[in-house]
């Protein structure tokens, strides 16, 4: 009996140095509190037609738990100190040097809808390096560049690749902050000679004005009922990665925004990311989706798709539209620059 006590209390002891060793090797997790705030790009790329002025680079703080569980996504939860962030261009295509499409740099954040306020920036055309300001108590900035608009200005098309890459390279300041040293931001110089750019349809014209109905009244009850008297212009853009249709109406409205008050005709509109489309050319495919938002609270994907063709000023577009199991078939318009 004496033997076994004995034998227990070794084993008793045995187990606890064992726990002790177990525990030693166990990792406090962080809370979300105490993760790094992190410096990111809002957006992997944009671009603009190439008789832009200027274009800007957001930079923004990655989300964090909202610590009062309003927003279950998450939120950008601004720093306590100001902090510099150096940047770079890291790559640059369509022209020699920098210093031949910048020509100058500032950078800025919105206080509210109507006010914005200035950040010191530097940016070296030569070398192509930079800091900017990121204040605290701010959501985000953006810094943007003045552009030597005439660079690329040309009536004709362009078949190279012409854009600017930037990336983050360090912080000064603040505590507990780090930033994405992998992710870039590249605008894209867009060619208005090939289908980028605002193309108008000629709502006067009732074989047009039809067709244009037939094909988006698929996903909008408003084209459908409209009376081509009630139009004043119908814009369809293609931009950097999306499709805006703009129907601008004859009916006017009185807004007011930042103290001032203007009239200014009602605008029915449709927006669509590009899923396709062929780049650099006279002619080739598209196709361009989003999802409506049903009355219960779903959504349900629309997709237009087909073909292009540009000949001078002028746009032939074939586009087949798939809704809510209808299809509107193959509808061509033609529309103007």
């Amino acid at each position: 009996m004496k033997k076994l006590l004995v034998i227990a209390l070794k084993m008793l002891v045995l187990s606890a140095v064992s726990c002790d060793k177990q525990k030693d090797d166990l990792v406090t997790p962080l809370t979300s509190e105490e993760f790094p705030q992190v410096f990111k790009f809002d957006d992997e790329g944009d671009g603009d037609l190439e008789d832009e002025d200027k274009f800007g680079v957001v930079i923004t703080l990655a989300d964090r738990q909202d610590p009062t569980g309003a927003d279950l996504g998450g939120k950008v939860i601004p720093l306590d100190a100001e902090v510099t962030i150096s940047f770079e261009v890291s790559e640059f295509e369509g022209f020699a040097a920098i210093s031949n499409y910048i020509k100058d740099v500032s950078a800025f954040y919105e206080v509210d809808d109507c006010n914005e306020a200035d950040v010191p920036v530097t940016f070296n055309t030569t070398t192509g390096k930079g800091t900017v300001t990121f204040p605290r108590g701010v959501e985000e900035i953006e810094i943007e560049f003045e552009t030597n608009d005439a660079l690329f200005d040309d009536d004709i098309l362009n078949t190279a690749d012409r854009f600017i890459s930037f990336k983050m390279t360090g912080i000064t300041g603040g505590q507990n902050v780090t930033f994405n040293g992998e992710g870039e931001f590249k605008y894209e110089v867009l060619d208005d000679e090939g289908i980028h750019g605002e193309w108008e349809l000629d709502a006067s014209d009732p074989i047009m004005f039809a067709r244009f109905k037939s094909l988006f009244g698929l996903i909008s009850e408003k084209v459908n009922d409209l009376e081509a008297s009630e139009v004043d212009k119908i814009v369809i853009s293609v931009e950097y990665d999306e499709v805006k249709v703009e129907i601008e109406l004859t009916e006017t409205e009185t807004i007011t925004e930042c103290g001032s008050t203007e009239v200014v005709n009602k605008v029915i509109e449709i927006e669509a990311g590009i899923e396709e489309l062929d780049l650099q050319s006279f002619d080739g495919e598209i196709e361009f989706a989003d999802d409506l938002e049903q009355e219960n609270g779903t959504e349900k994907e629309f997709i237009y798709k087909g073909s292009f063709e540009i000949a001078g000023k002028v746009l032939m577009i074939k586009l087949e539209g798939e809704y809510d199991d209808n299809n509107t078939g193959e509808i061509m318009l033609v529309l103007e620059k």
